[in-house]
C-alpha cells in the first residue's frame, strides 16, 4: 500500500517536473513556443501544484468536519474586509462606482436623483479625482436628466455613505458578500444533504468572482444575495411571514438592475409552484404591491410604466450575438469565468445531474439559473464595462455552486478529483490580483489587454494563449474554438471515467491537464495565432494594442 502511494506521488511530481524542466532545455521553446510560458511564475505555480497534489496522494489526510456557519461567516467577512479596505484605501472608485456613490449622496443629502447640482459642485471628488462625465440616461418627462443607473443600490448605500463615506459602503458590501456565502452553503446543503459538498459550495461561492465584488460597489452581490435568500426561503416551506419576506427580496431585484427582472419572475414562478394557502396569498400580495409601486415609479419619473424608460426603449446593450456572449462569459481572458474561477469547470459536469433531477427538487435551481443567464446572452456589453472579471455572472454563482456541490456529493471520479486544486488555483489568482491595488490587475476594459496575465508571463506572453472576445477578430475566435475543443474533450473523458477505472486514473495525475494545455498552446502557435515573422509588425498582440489605442470606451448601465 505504501509503495503504491509513493509511486502515485512520484507520477504526480513527474507530471509537473517534466514540462518545467523541458521548458528550460535550449531550443525546446522554439519547437513548442507555449513551453516558454513555464519559464516564468507559471512554472513555479505548476511545481507548487504538483507538490501539493503529490503530498495529498502520499499522506491521504483525513479532513475534519467542516466548520459551522458562524465560523465561515467570520472567516469570509474578515478576508473581505482585510483585502477590501486595503484596496479601497489604495485605489479610487472607478467604472460605475462613482455614479452609484453620487446617486447615494444625492439621495441622502437632497432626497432626490437630480444630479445636475452634484456635478456642478463636483461632489464626486470625495472618492475620485475625476473628471467625471455626466453619464445620463433618457430624460424625465419634465426634460431634466436622469442617471443611467437603477436606484436600488444607491438606496442601500445612501444611509451607509452618510455614516462613513465610501469606506463604510465597502464594509456593507463585504457584509453582504459574507451573508451570500451562507446562503450559497444553505442552497447546496438542501440539495445534497452532504456537509463536505456544502462546504465546497461555500468556498467556491466565497472566492472569485464574488470576492472581487465584495469591495467594489456594484449591484451584483446584492442581486445574488436577494436571489439566493429568496430561493432558500421558498424551498424551505415558509409561513406567511417568510413568504412575504421572499416576495420583498424577489421584488427588490428589478430595482437593482433591469436585467434581474427575469430572475424575479422566475422566483415568482417558484413561489406559485411550491407555496400553498396563506403563504402563497402573502407572497402574491406583497409581490403585487411591489410590482405596482415599481411601475408607478417609472410612470411618475418618465411618464411610461416600464423600466426600459430609463434607456429610452430597448437599450443598445441588449442587442448582441448570444454565441459571442456565451463564449466570452465562459472563456474571455479578461472577464470570463473559467480563467479566473476554474473550479466551476467541475460545476459544468454537475449540471447534468442537476438537470436529471429537474422533475424532482432541482427545477427551481435550473429555472433561476436560466433566468439570470438569458439577459446576459443578448447583452452587447456582456463583460460589464470597466470592472473586475465575471461581473454579470455573480448572480449565477449560487446555482453554479449548487451544481458543483451536487457533483462533489457523487462518487469522486473524473473531474471531481480536481475540485481542490482548481479551487486553490482560483483563490491564489484572486489574492495575487488584489494584493497590489496600484497594479490595477482587478480592473479590465474591453479594449485593453489584461494586466494579470502580463504579470504572470515570462518571455512568452500568457495572454496570447487565451481568447479576448470583447472585440474579437478571427484569431481570437480560433483561440476560443481550441479551448472549447479542450473543454469538450475533458467533459467527454469525465463521462467515460465514471464507468472506466483506467480513464478515471488519468484524472489522478497531472499528465492529462498538462497535455491538454500544451495541446492548446501548440494549436494557438500553429493555427490560431501563429507568431509573426522576425522583424514583422503583424503580430496579433501588436494589432490588439494598436486597436486599444484607437477605440474609446463606454460604460455600461
Amino acid at each position: 500500500m505504501v509503495d503504491r502511494r509513493v509511486r502515485a506521488s512520484a507520477a504526480v511530481l513527474a507530471g509537473g517536473l517534466v514540462p518545467f524542466a523541458l521548458a528550460r532545455v535550449p531550443g525546446a521553446s522554439s519547437v513548442l513556443p507555449a513551453l516558454g510560458a513555464l519559464r516564468g511564475p507559471l512554472g513555479v505555480v505548476l511545481l507548487v501544484l504538483a507538490g501539493g497534489v503529490a503530498l495529498g496522494r502520499a499522506v491521504r489526510p483525513r479532513w475534519p468536519r467542516p466548520p459551522g456557519g458562524a465560523v465561515l461567516f467570520a472567516v469570509s467577512l474578515s478576508a473581505y474586509l482585510l483585502v477590501g479596505l486595503h484596496h479601497a484605501s489604495g485605489l479610487q472608485a472607478s467604472g460605475d462606482e462613482p455614479y452609484y456613490l453620487l446617486m447615494a449622496q444625492s439621495l441622502w443629502r437632497e432626497h432626490d436623483l437630480d444630479l445636475e447640482d452634484n456635478f456642478a459642485r463636483e461632489d464626486w471628488r470625495e472618492y475620485t479625482p475625476g473628471p467625471l462625465s455626466t453619464h445620463y440616461g433618457a430624460p424625465r418627462r419634465d426634460g431634466r436628466p436622469y442617471p443611467n443607473h437603477s436606484p436600488g443600490l444607491p438606496i442601500l448605500l445612501a444611509p451607509v455613505y452618510a455614516v462613513g463615506g465610501r469606506t463604510a459602503c465597502v464594509v456593507l458590501m463585504s457584509l453582504l458578500a459574507a451573508l451570500l456565502g451562507l446562503e450559497v452553503r444553505r442552497m447546496a446543503w438542501r440539495l445534497t444533504g452532504d456537509p463536505a459538498a456544502a462546504f465546497l459550495a461555500w468556498a467556491a461561492g466565497a472566492g472569485p468572482p464574488v470576492c472581487f465584488y465584495a469591495f467594489h460597489l456594484y449591484t451584483e452581490v446584492p442581486s445574488a444575495l436577494c436571489l439566493a435568500a429568496c430561493h432558500n426561503l421558498l424551498l424551505g416551506a415558509p409561513g406567511a411571514a417568510g413568504a412575504g419576506l421572499a416576495a420583498l427580496l424577489a421584488s427588490f431585484l428589478p430595482w437593482l438592475h433591469v436585467k434581474m427582472i427575469p430572475a424575479a419572475a422566475a422566483l415568482g414562478a417558484i413561489a406559485l409552484g411550491r407555496l400553498r394557502g396563506p403563504a402563497r396569498t402573502a407572497f402574491l400580495a406583497v409581490a403585487g404591491a411591489m410590482a405596482a409601486g415599481y411601475l408607478a415609479y417609472y410612470q411618475h419619473v418618465f411618464g411610461q410604466p416600464t423600466p426600459l424608460a430609463i434607456y429610452g426603449g430597448v437599450p443598445e446593450d441588449a442587442r448582441s450575438s448570444p454565441v459571442s456572449a456565451a463564449f466570452g462569459l465562459l472563456l474571455d481572458r479578461s472577464f470570463g469565468l473559467l480563467p479566473h474561477a476554474p473550479v466551476f469547470l467541475v460545476a459544468m459536469v454537475g449540471l447534468a445531474p442537476l438537470a436529471a433531477r429537474a422533475r424532482q427538487d432541482a427545477w427551481p435551481h435550473l429555472l433561476t439559473g436560466l433566468a439570470v443567464l438569458a439577459p446576459l446572452l443578448t447583452w452587447r456589453m456582456w463583460w460589464g464595462g470597466q470592472c473586475p472579471p465575471g461581473r454579470f455572472l455573480v448572480p449565477l454563482v449560487p446555482v453554479l455552486a449548487s451544481a458543483l456541490a451536487l457533483r462533489a456529493a457523487e462518487p469522486v471520479r473524473g473531474l471531481a478529483r480536481w475540485r481542490g486544486p482548481l479551487l486553490a488555483l482560483g483563490l491564489a489568482l484572486a489574492g495575487f490580483m488584489a494584493a497590489d491595488p496600484g497594479a490595477l490587475m482587478l480592473l479590465n476594459r474591453g479594449s485593453r489587454p489584461t494586466r494579470v496575465w502580463d504579470a504572470l508571463s515570462a518571455e512568452t506572453p500568457i495572454g496570447r494563449y487565451l481568447p479576448s472576445l470583447t472585440l474579437p477578430d478571427p484569431a481570437e475566435w480560433r483561440v476560443a474554438l481550441l479551448w472549447l475543443l479542450a473543454l469538450g474533450t475533458l467533459l467527454a473523458l469525465d463521462r467515460l471515467a465514471r464507468d472506466h477505472d483506467r480513464i478515471d486514473a488519468w484524472f489522478r495525475e497531472l499528465v492529462l491537464p498538462v497535455l491538454l494545455l500544451l495541446g492548446v498552446g501548440a494549436g494557438v502557435d500553429a493555427w490560431a495565432r501563429p507568431p509573426a515573422p522576425l522583424g514583422g509588425s503583424g503580430a496579433p498582440e501588436a494589432q490588439l494594442l494598436s486597436l486599444s489605442c484607437q477605440r474609446s470606451f463606454s460604460f455600461t448601465a
